[in-house]
Parts: C-alpha cells; structure tokens; sequence
C-alpha cells in the first residue's frame, strides 16, 4: 500500500495507517543545532505483539528505508538505531522492535525553510509479514524549537547504543573464510557477550549468536553467503547491552579477514 500523510507547518506529521493496527508518523525537534543539524524521528504505533526492524533486519525482516529525494534544503539524513530485541522465531533469526517505538534520526538543513519529504519504506510482522509504504512531508519552523518531541526523542536516543574503544574487551576482528566466521579476540573473561550482536558496517550480512572458543576468541556464524566485496577493507561492528546501557565497537577486519 502507498498512503499520503497531508502537507503542513508542524512539528509531526498526522498519523498515517500502514497496517491493520499499525501507524506511524514523523516527529521533529525544529531545533537546529551549531553543526546545523535536527533531530527527528520516525515513530510507530503497533500492538504488544507486532514487530519491524533493526537496521540489520534478519532472516525474515524487510530493511527500514527513508528517501529524502524530494526534500527541500534538506541534504542529509542518519539514523541512530536503538538497541534491538534478538530472536529467533519459527527458525528464522531477526532483530526487532515490538510495540510502540520511536526511531530517531538526524537530518542537516540548509536555510530557514527546509521541507522534508520521505518516502517511507519498512517491514511490519504480526501474523503475517508485510511491506509498508508511507510518503510524508513536513516543513520544519526552526524559529520555534518543539521541545516535548524533542524530550521524546532525546528518550529514544537514551536507547542507542554508545560507541566504545572496546579496550580490554575486544581485540582484532576477522573473518574466517574456511568456516564462514567471523572472529574476534575475547579479552574480558568475565564480561557475558551473550547479547552481542555482530555486524559488517554498511552491508545486509547476518551473523548469528556469540559463541565463546578456545583461546578466548568469540566468532559469529554467518547465515548466508559473503561475496569477497563485501568483505575487503570493511569494518566489523559489535553492539551490545549492559546493566549502564548499550554499547558498540567498532573493528577494522584485519588484512588475512578477506575472504579468498
């Protein structure tokens, strides 16, 4: 389905249907910040039991897309993706959001009347798993800062995880061709990676869960298939929760991680 959120001055945009029970709508803070920045969000209304997805979706998911083509001084956009939830359902292993979530993001503006147009694209599952489609467009007041979304939103980034040295945690990453893992070096015999989710930046690839090996090395199993360019001077990044919050890592695959 294709659906129409109307054209205003506001602070969010109406909320629009994409599923039986499910809305969504996009929320803005109109403050701009030394760097000329705003942060936003997409925020999603679902019962208890319906989910969409992290930005590594899963076996089953369907990615979150936001195309700011059509937008007006408007020349950037960056999610800041809250820790998600790890499952594996009906044998399938996804990453997912449950219930009512806000996902922020932050655009850079040019200028006093910036329009922001998104065309929406995202993956909704209950009982059935669906695609949805949503455009929305919203002319950003800058002159007046909305500051219940922006407490809202800055609650939702309260949920992102923190970038962390990783020092005394993680050594080097990488990955093992031969078993179609990927490797790195576990340094803190007492902390629990059992939560620790294991990504290579900016692909779609799908690692499973931690296992500890011998000489304290953890390694992910890939579910799927890696194509050598996925893999040659990629980043490996390692997101994880804690009692103080979540946390990431982010490590350079090492020169023998390539696959051949």
């Amino acid at each position: 389905m294709l659906l129409l959120a109307s054209s205003a001055a506001a602070t969010e945009t109406d909320w629009v249907e994409v599923a039986p029970d499910v809305s969504i709508r996009i929320v803005s803070s109109d403050s701009v910040s030394d760097e000329g920045t705003v942060w936003m969000g997409l925020e999603v209304d679902m019962p208890a039991d319906t989910k969409t997805y992290w930005r590594v979706p899963g076996e089953s998911g369907i990615p979150l897309v936001i195309d700011t083509t059509g937008s007006q001084g408007v020349t950037g956009l960056e999610v800041a993706w809250p820790f998600p939830k790890r499952e594996t359902s009906a044998g399938y292993l996804d990453h997912a959001f449950y219930g009512h979530v806000l996902i922020p993001f932050q655009v850079a503006v040019e200028g006093d009347a910036a329009v922001l147009a998104a065309d929406i694209t995202m993956g909704i599952c209950s009982d059935i798993c669906i695609p949805a489609m949503a455009e929305f467009e919203l002319h950003l007041d800058l002159a007046t800062p909305a500051r219940a979304n922006d407490l809202r939103i800055r609650q939702a980034l309260a949920n992102v995880p923190l970038l962390d040295e990783g020092t005394g945690l993680l050594g080097e990453a990488r990955f093992d061709a031969e078993t179609e893992r990927l490797m790195v070096e576990f340094e803190d015999a007492g902390f629990d990676p059992s939560s620790m989710i294991a990504e290579i930046v900016d692909t779609p690839l799908l690692f499973g869960e931690p296992e500890v090996g011998p000489g304290e090395v953890l390694s992910f199993p890939l579910m799927g298939r890696a194509e050598p360019s996925e893999l040659g001077n990629a980043q490996a990044r390692f997101t994880f929760d804690t009692p103080e919050g979540p946390y990431e890592i982010v490590r350079p695959l090492v020169a023998d991680g390539a696959a051949q």
